[in-house]
């Protein structure tokens, strides 16, 4: 019996859906069919209309989807209810989902410093400069899709799902539709909303690549046709088909109306094969509007609402044929056995080195937290363009296969910054990966400016799980330190600092480290002239400075969620040096000054923390505290200079707002900061900071001085401004002052630093 006919029938003479099945006791039960369609985020409305069908007490028995609609059927279909699906479109970071932005606190330690500090970044290919790549690679969604899919871990078939499922995509080197009926489901949503010119292709073997299913058939009835449904419900969120020219009146409108007429056309004809019809009043949105999803969540419910009648006669009419038994829902599980691990696709990259990053034990159970958190690990290293997983049957648990995109072994990346107090500057910088030997990096970064600074860095990964790094690491600055007397700038210090660091390094994880090392350190001052002429005893010298070997250690911690403006996590770093029986550099401005100060070993210690608390994604309290202690009194050139804005600090400079770079300097110091940052929206943000500092040449003093609260040794500092994260790099500007003067100081800042 033609079941879709007697329903159509019946609808139109009564209100009424299918014919009673007292009537036709060896009627069998009318199979619904679901279909939602692409869209983009209008794909979102899927989630409100699937509330109101739940409401109604339909369940469907199969679901077909295409692009968005792939993702909201296909969760449904392995069991989300449309209330879980509601809190995910809510909670869902769509902005960085939608994105290849990797959040800063999945960045590996040892990267981060330079991570997104450069405005240009330009891959080494065959010793040729090359293009980076414009489309999107999705791996924020693509791990997304994974981490809700894994419940469907040993269901291959979707057809064993509790609702059977199929989506499409378009093969676009033959130009045809692609059911997903089996396989890894995240892939096969992934695949069906690669959107052309936005996400890069899907490869589901050497020779399908797979796009965006809309091309070709953006309302996939016909599947869900050939899957046995007699009853159609499908949800339209897609292109308009009536528009006008004032709606092509941009080259991106028109070639994407270009390129999704032949899904356009298919759609009319797929539509004639639908019973109940749901299209959201979709007008005011577009495929790109995310930031609406709870607005378009509640259009598919308006929808969905204003045909409640008919889908509850539907309802009550398919409960005339007994009540039917929900499926049984797909559960997370507890924990997966890994039976052996594959990596595909390695071309610069030994298999080691990425088992050793991901850290997972082959013949061991290990949990979707901890497979997920070694993904991350071994994205967070930077080597690829993009990582998926899939998990095959092998033995008594499963191979886990890693497909991988390497970046190029070598790249160069420039930026360019200014600030009133160092000026303009270009920053270069030339990597590579795997120089000389395997499991390595070489990095050489230079700031082009009128204070040049230079670094040099070499490690290697080592270890069975690769978390320990043999490195080189080698910095030169030329600097000047101004030198003020009552708030007035007098003079000025030129300083040359070098160091060589051989260090062991320890990643404890992504977002803390451990180094110890050997180091020879140089560091030499340089009084310009008129230092000279009004403090001719104190600075008789050309150049004073000292040279030697010691050791070093540092902790390190960054769990920020952005280095420029951060509103959530912490960063700390302890750092310890002793350097044993230096050298003096000391050329006086007479050869017949015959007295030499004598210097001993010395050591040095300096710890600074931050930590930001976000309220509402508005608010953000920033608290600090740093010091600095040194039993060196005497090398002017290893003493803290603090003052001036956090942008482009270098080595001994502490920030604090109230004073210019340089106005206090000693060799102990202790500072604590308070301060209220207002977000009115993305990379933007008003700052207002408070901090206090005290200091001194000797230890013991600065210790008194804080247990007495000595009030005429603390200075207060207060400060306000703006920041702005352009392209181009952060733009600064901020004004302070103290409670020792009266004078306003400002602080300039735009592009990266080094």
């Amino acid at each position: 019996m033609n079941f879709r006919f007697i329903y159509i029938a019946m609808t139109l003479m009564s209100g009424i859906s299918l014919v009673s099945p007292a009537q036709n006791p060896v009627q069998e039960r009318p199979k619904v069919g679901l279909v939602l369609s692409g869209g983009g985020a209008k794909g979102l409305a899927h989630i409100g209309v699937l509330q109101v069908l739940e409401k109604a007490g339909i369940q469907p028995d199969y679901i077909s989807g295409t692009s968005m609609g792939s993702i909201v059927g296909g969760l449904y279909a392995i069991g989300y209810t449309a209330e879980e699906l509601s809190q995910l479109n809510r909670n869902a970071d769509w902005n960085t989902l939608l994105s290849d932005n990797i959040p800063m606190k999945n960045i590996a330690m040892d990267e981060k410093e330079e991570f997104n500090q450069y405005m240009i970044e330009l891959p080494l290919k065959d010793r040729r400069i090359g293009l980076p790549a414009g489309l999107l690679e999705g791996q924020n969604l693509s791990m997304f899709l994974s981490e809700l899919t894994w419940r469907t871990i040993g269901f291959e078939d979707f057809n064993s799902f509790p609702y059977p499922f199929v989506c499409n995509g378009t093969e676009i080197i033959n130009g045809e539709i692609i059911e997903f009926r089996s396989g890894d489901l995240a892939r096969a949503m992934r695949a069906s909303m690669a959107i052309p010119s936005v996400f890069s292709p899907v490869q589901i073997d050497s020779s399908k690549v797979v796009v965006d299913g809309g091309i070709i058939r953006n309302f996939p009835v016909e599947e869900v046709r050939k899957m046995g449904a007699d009853i159609v419900i499908g949800v339209y969120t897609g292109f308009k088909e009536n528009i006008t020219s004032d709606d092509l009146s941009s080259l991106d409108r028109i070639l994407t109306r270009s390129s999704a007429l032949y899904g356009i056309n298919d759609t009319r004809a797929q539509e004639k094969l639908v019973d109940i019809m749901i299209m959201p009043d979709l007008v005011n949105f577009s495929s790109t509007d995310f930031s609406k999803n709870i607005e378009i969540e509640e259009a598919g419910v308006k929808a969905a609402e204003e045909l409640y009648s008919k889908l509850k006669a539907l309802a009550d009419s398919l409960d005339g044929y007994g009540n039917k038994e929900k499926p049984s829902m797909l559960y997370d599980k507890d924990s997966i056995f890994i039976e052996s691990i594959q990596v595909n696709n390695l071309k610069f990259l030994e298999a080691d080195l990425v088992k050793g990053i991901l850290d997972v034990s082959e013949n061991d159970y290990i949990t979707k937290e901890e497979l997920f958190a070694a993904f991350d690990r071994l994205f967070g290293a930077l080597y690829f363009e993009k990582l998926t997983y899939r998990l095959t049957h092998e033995g008594m648990g499963y191979r886990l296969i890693l497909d991988v995109r390497e970046k190029p072994v070598s790249s160069i990346k420039a930026s360019v910054h200014y600030d009133n107090l160092y000026g303009a500057g270009l920053i270069v910088n030339f990597t590579n990966k795997n120089f000389l030997l395997s499991n390595t990096k070489f990095t050489v970064v230079a700031d082009l400016s009128k204070y040049p600074q230079a670094r040099l860095y070499y490690c290697k990964y080592i270890g069975m799980h690769k978390n320990f790094l043999a490195a080189s690491d080698n910095y030169y600055e030329s600097n000047e330190i101004p030198v003020y007397l009552e708030a007035n700038r007098i003079g000025y210090f030129s300083q040359q600092h070098f160091t060589s660091d051989l260090l062991i390094k320890y990643s404890i994880n992504l977002n803390q480290q451990l180094g110890f090392g050997v180091l020879f350190e140089y560091s030499a001052v340089y009084p310009d002239k008129a230092m000279q002429e009004f403090f001719p005893d104190e600075f008789n010298y050309k150049r004073y400075g000292f040279h030697g070997f010691g050791l070093s250690g540092y902790y390190k911690l960054n769990t920020l969620d952005n280095m420029f403006i951060p509103s959530q996590g912490s960063a700390a770093t302890l750092f310890l040096k002793g350097i044993y029986s230096p050298d003096l550099d000391l050329k006086y401005l007479s050869d017949t000054i015959q007295s030499r100060p004598s210097i001993n070993s010395f050591g040095k210690l300096q710890f600074d923390y931050d930590n930001y608390v976000s309220l509402r994604n508005k608010f953000i309290f920033n608290t600090g505290l740093s010091f600095g202690l040194s039993d060196d009194e005497l090398l002017t050139s290893d003493y803290f200079f603090v003052g001036g804005y956090k942008n482009n600090l270098r080595r001994n400079h502490i920030s604090f707002a109230g004073y210019d770079l340089g106005e206090f300097v000693a060799s102990n110091f202790i500072k604590a900061k308070f301060g209220m940052n207002y977000r009115p929206f993305n990379n933007f943000q008003f700052e207002l900071l408070f901090n206090a500092l005290l200091g001194s040449n000797r230890f013991e003093d600065l210790i008194q001085s804080a247990l007495l609260f000595d009030k005429e040794s603390l200075t207060l500092g207060y400060g306000g401004g703006l920041t702005y994260n352009t392209p181009l790099g952060p733009l600064n500007m901020f004004v302070s002052g103290n409670n020792k003067d009266g004078k306003i100081r400002w602080h300039f800042n735009m592009g990266f630093n080094f």
